[in-house]
């Protein structure tokens, strides 16, 4: 056997094992010895394959030839795979490296190997075609022979069958890849690219697989079999539909994906737009197509009937094409042709959708039979909304296809009385329609146990918001035929009510099944009528619409009033949560369309004789005891709370809405007796979330009275005040263990939390500090000393945390106030007790790691960072009077820090974020105002910036780089101190010529006697480690944090010039040797301009030429070679 043999065997077993692998080190293991064996010169290389000789391989051409011969030596499709992913990667890599005879003679490797092996799987000819794709985009501009894309695979569509699928399949790829979403890099080049691409190209290409639809149609083409006139089929459909989902504008947006906006086809096409067999074609080509390439059929149809009218000459030639849009859609309905297929179904609908949204209304009706015509899309329409299990997802097309309508018709005032008429007539039958239907299933969905579309609100608010502008073409026929359908089943439930309220209940089951039925379908009912009131025009003042909302309305609360006695009857036993969450829905459209000074009062008129509801703070008191009744009866249900809340918290926002609030008996009950018992969720523990919430908007409410005194502000507390005299005396800790106890305390701090947390003025965040601190800052203290480390001390240090934060300047304590050091000595206090019990805990379950322990000291850290960086808090008094508070917190934090193993910090979001935050903060000023830290710490915290700079949190990233240009600046400044104190007490010549340690760069010559100047002198590895780390991020690393990054490593390169430059030699070593010159040129341009000084002009004039190093690589398509190891500190 050869030695190529050998080769390609070896390395076909090492492909089995990468892509086939027995386990994950066998993988890795394989990985690693093709890396090495076929470099891309962009990473380490992996491993040197174990008994064999590797080809002398020193450039990326070498690899290119490697990987060609590999190709044609095996066609085993796990080679194939791994050669052609290698050799995009290289290309991608290093394609500026190649030579021009190099670009040329790889792309016509590829077309000839794809020419070669028509018989390729069809995922190796979509990664053969990719690699083509990236070729053609990245030599586009210097290699013209890469711009014959269509004349290249026109040979394979001359030649066989098999040859015109593959050509087809390639083409498919390169105009989807081509053509991105966005590209990571060189987006001005590559969409240049794609977009003469578009110009030269595209249509060719488009006409080609038109060309070939046709003789699809027409049977002219000879096939071996029907399977591959299926692939010609698949491969025509799919490079159409590319064709036309192409980014013509060059804005990168996917319009394919949208189910709006108008394709903006070039006029270089209209030529095929106007033939007048284009569109016969394709209907043809939907009805002879089996599924599911008849629904590919009918996704270009959907592309196609979304071009923009401006494509054509007149509008004689855009008329034609409407019109047989038109035809086409009224002989599938008419046939019914190929609905049977869910597939078809959809497009078809979207087609409808489509082709309205790009089709004026008025454009539309002057047609020949339009009349007709809509009404076998009204027909149709109908129809589809009873075939809701066949097909689920049609309603929003076929809705949002009316909806367009009846927008078009405020618009268009000369589309014709019969017109008018006929569309007005539609839209009620419709509105009727699909009401009945969607009530109609309710059943069918129970018992079937089939998905119920309310359980999904979201979705269902936008497709009845669409059903509610189609009721309003004809409002009061719309509305009408929604009572009628409302009525009967309200007659029902009321005859159901009274069988429960009347103790005649039989059988419980059978009247609880019954109930569910009959409230499910009153929750479609509220939606609808919410969505009807919701859709009321704000530009449209009308009393008669008005009045009809008004009736609408009365329902709702007449219904809501029949519900509410079978809940006084027998409590929560037979809720529904479905109807209480679609009050909560009308309730929120009725405020958006009702509830603001400039409505009128034609909406209480049937109001104010049913209930006596005549103004909008009558109807608030209305919400306000369905919000009241939704928190006593649904304690255990988080989600219809959390809705019901933010009702309430939508009606507390805004300046007049919040008065008005207050001006509520129920709502002023709620603010003197927010804890009451009947408020059941708030004794839930699974609600906390929404107690928050619950104490947000009663702190919005509160202080909505500009004029809030002491007194309402403490009478507001007094419940609070009782739960805390309800404790006992608490004199001592066996009395703060007690469960009851705990429970107790947590809750409190979990209210009051969510209490202070909208607090935004220093007026009234002194009204709470004053209450708080005086009495029960002492209780805050002495649970945490009693109850650390258990979990349950989350409550009061979330709480404390949002105590210290100075939010909006609301901490602005007066300047002779000892207030913020008085909350710092408690913070310090709260920190060291839950500290000095937390570093004691080892945690056995890894799994309970964050909550048991991690959750809560980042919570820790959270309240450092904002005592450091609130600014309210006089540092320096505690240090000038030696205050033990900062000693001992600061300390701790330290502790705790450590406590923390490096890979558990970098493994936890929320607890890596809290560290940077705080660590950030603290590097500012006090971590240097500590007398000392020892060794390890020092040395761990630089290990944790370290990490942090690498993190892909951009958060996490730019509070570590910010950490180390604190320290390196804090640095800097004292050397220069230093220097400047011993030249001034030296008189010889030989130190007054001294050089500065800045600007020689020798770490040896860092100045003072700091306890951070000490370490760095004693660990010299600490500052080049940080830098090859931070500057290594720069070069070789593609992210957006440039800003960020260049601010320590600028700092970093003014301590270390010298090992600066020794990496800077041993990068431009590393490079490809026909690199070097470029990547030495642009390295030297990142100190253009630079001084060498921390002042703000040297480095800002850093930052920009490290924005333009980045810019430079990627214009140039050049990914450097990273450093295996980086250069020795000494």
């Amino acid at each position: 056997m050869s030695q190529q043999n050998e080769r390609t065997l070896y390395f076909a077993s090492l492909c089995q094992q990468l892509y086939n692998p027995k386990s994950p080190e066998e993988r890795n293991q394989a990985q690693k010895i093709l890396e090495h064996s076929f470099p891309t010169f962009t990473d380490t290389n992996g491993l040197p394959p174990a008994g064999v000789d590797t080809q002398d391989i020193s450039t990326p051409m070498d690899t290119a030839y490697a990987l060609r011969v590999l190709l044609e030596s095996s066609p085993d499709p796990y080679v194939l795979t791994f050669a052609l992913s290698r050799l995009k990667q290289l290309v991608q890599a290093q394609f500026a490296l190649f030579n021009q005879d190099a670009k040329i003679q790889l792309r016509q490797f590829l077309l000839q190997y794809a020419f070669m092996h028509p018989d390729l799987l069809p995922f190796i000819v979509t990664q053969l075609a990719g690699v083509l794709a990236v070729i053609t985009l990245l030599g586009w501009a210097d290699v013209e022979q890469y711009k014959n894309v269509h004349k290249d695979i026109l040979e394979f569509i001359q030649a066989s069958v098999d040859h015109r699928i593959v050509g087809m399949q390639i083409l498919a790829v390169m105009v989807q890849d081509i053509n991105p979403p966005s590209f990571a890099r060189s987006a001005a080049k590559f969409r240049k690219a794609a977009g003469e691409f578009r110009d030269t190209q595209l249509l060719n290409i488009c006409e080609t697989a038109y060309k070939t639809l046709e003789e699809l149609v027409q049977h002219s083409i000879g096939f071996t079999s029907s399977e591959q006139e299926q692939r010609l089929q698949e491969a025509t459909l799919s490079l159409m539909t590319k064709c036309f989902s192409y980014d013509f504008n060059g804005t990168s947006v996917d319009e394919s994906g949208e189910d709006i906006g108008i394709i903006q086809i070039p006029a270089s096409w209209r030529p095929l737009f106007e033939n007048p067999e284009f569109l016969n074609t394709m209907f043809r080509a939907y009805k002879e197509f089996p599924p599911p390439r008849s629904s590919k059929v009918m996704e270009c149809l959907v592309q196609i009937a979304s071009v923009r009218k401006t494509l054509f000459n007149d509008q004689e030639e855009r008329s034609k094409f409407v019109v047989k849009v038109m035809q086409g859609i009224r002989e599938i309905i008419v046939a019914s042709q190929g609905l049977n297929d869910t597939d078809n179904y959809n497009e078809f609908c979207r087609l409808l959708f489509r082709f309205r949204a790009t089709v004026p209304l008025n454009e539309m009706v002057e047609k020949p039979g339009y009349l007709d015509w809509i009404e076998l899309i009204a027909e149709f329409s109908l129809k589809a909304f009873q075939s809701w299990k066949f097909a689920p997802n049609t309603s929003m097309y076929v809705l949002g296809f009316w909806a367009r309508i009846v927008q078009s018709m405020t618009y268009y005032q000369q589309l014709g009385e019969s017109a008018v008429e006929k569309l007005g007539n539609i839209t009620v039958e419709l509105t009727r329609s699909y009401i009945s239907t969607s009530i109609d299933a309710v059943s069918s969905r129970i018992e079937e146990a089939l998905d119920d579309p309310l359980e999904n609100e979201e979705s269902i608010i936008e497709t009845l918001n669409m059903l509610g502008q189609i009721a309003h073409c004809k409002y009061e026929a719309s509305s009408t035929a929604l009572i009628n359908l409302f009525d009967p089943i309200t007659v029902e439930y009321q005859s159901l009510i009274n069988q429960a309220t009347s103790n005649n209940m039989t059988n419980p089951e059978t009247f609880r099944e019954a109930l569910e039925v009959i409230e499910t379908k009153f929750a479609w009912l509220v939606y609808v009528m919410a969505a009807f009131v919701g859709n009321r025009s704000a530009f449209l003042n009308s009393e008669d619409l008005d009045k009809i909302d008004s009736e609408i309305t009365t329902k709702v609360l007449q219904l809501m009033d029949v519900q509410q006695s079978l809940q006084t009857q027998h409590g929560n036993t037979f809720m529904n949560e479905k109807l209480d969450l679609a009050f909560i829905y009308f309730f929120q459209q009725f405020k958006k369309s009702y509830m603001s000074e400039s409505n009128g009062r034609d909406i209480y008129s049937k109001l104010s004789k049913v209930f006596g509801i005549s103004d909008q703070v009558l109807m608030l008191d209305i919400i306000m005891r369905k919000i009241v009744s939704n928190l006593q009866y649904w304690a255990d249900n988080e989600q219809l709370i959390r809705r019901t809340l933010e009702l309430f918290n939508e009606l507390a926002t805004g300046y007049g809405a919040s008065k008005n609030l207050r001006k509520i008996e129920t709502t002023r009950l709620i603010l003197q007796n927010h804890m009451a018992s009947q408020f059941a969720f708030c004794q839930n523990e699974k609600q906390s979330e929404n107690r928050i919430l619950y104490f947000q908007v009663l702190c919005k409410l509160l202080f909505a009275d500009d004029n809030v005194d002491e007194r309402t502000f403490y009478e507001f507390m007094k419940p609070f005040d009782v739960r805390f005299s309800n404790l006992g005396p608490l004199n001592s800790v066996e009395a703060f263990r007690q469960e009851t106890t705990r429970r107790a305390l947590r809750d409190i701090f979990v209210d009051m939390c969510g209490f202070i947390s909208p607090m935004q003025t220093r007026r009234h965040f002194i009204l709470f500090f004053e209450w708080f601190y005086t009495e029960y800052s002492s209780v805050l203290l002495r649970a945490m000393e009693a109850w650390s480390p258990d979990p349950i001390v989350s409550s009061l240090l979330t709480f404390y945390s949002e105590f210290v934060h100075n939010k909006s300047q609301r901490l602005g304590f007066e300047i002779s106030s000892a207030n913020g050091i008085l909350m710092f000595r408690d913070a310090s206090q709260i920190v060291c007790s839950f500290g000095s019990q937390i570093v004691k805990q080892t945690i056995v379950d890894e799994n309970q790691k964050y909550e048991l322990k991690y959750k809560n000291i980042a919570t820790c850290f959270s309240i450092m960072s904002k005592c450091l960086g609130g600014r309210y808090i006089n540092f320096g008094v505690l240090w000038l009077y030696q205050d033990k508070a900062i000693n001992e917190a600061l300390d701790m934090i330290i502790q705790l820090m450590m406590n923390i193993p490096i890979d558990d910090l970098m493994s936890f979001p929320k607890l890596s974020l809290s560290f940077f935050h705080l660590l950030d903060e603290l590097s500012r000023e006090q971590l240097m105002a500590i007398p000392s830290i020892s060794p390890e710490a020092f040395l761990y915290l630089m290990q944790a910036c370290e990490q942090g700079v690498e993190s892909t949190d951009s958060l996490v990233r730019s509070h570590a780089c910010s950490s180390i240009f604190n320290i390196c600046s804090y640095v800097i400044k004292e050397t220069e101190k230093a220097e400047r104190e011993a030249q001034k007490s030296s008189t010889s010549d030989a130190s007054s010529r001294r050089r500065s340690s800045v600007a020689s760069g020798n770490i040896n010559q860092i100045a003072g006697n700091h306890w951070l100047m000490n370490y760095l002198r004693q660990f010299t590895q600490t500052l080049p480690t940080l830098m090859s780390t931070v500057f290594s991020l720069v070069l070789f690393d593609d992210n957006s944090d440039q800003w960020s990054l260049s601010r320590p490593l600028y700092s970093l390169m003014l301590l270390q010039r010298e090992y600066m430059i020794r990496y800077i030699d041993a990068v431009i070593e590393q490079q490809l040797p026909e690199r070097r010159a470029f990547v030495t040129t642009s390295l030297n341009n990142l100190f253009d301009g630079v001084d060498w000084t921390l002042s703000p002009k040297d480095r800002e004039r850093f930052t920009q030429n490290v924005s333009s190093f980045r810019r430079l690589l990627n214009l140039n398509s050049v990914t450097l070679v990273p450093l295996a190891t980086p250069p020795p500190f000494y």
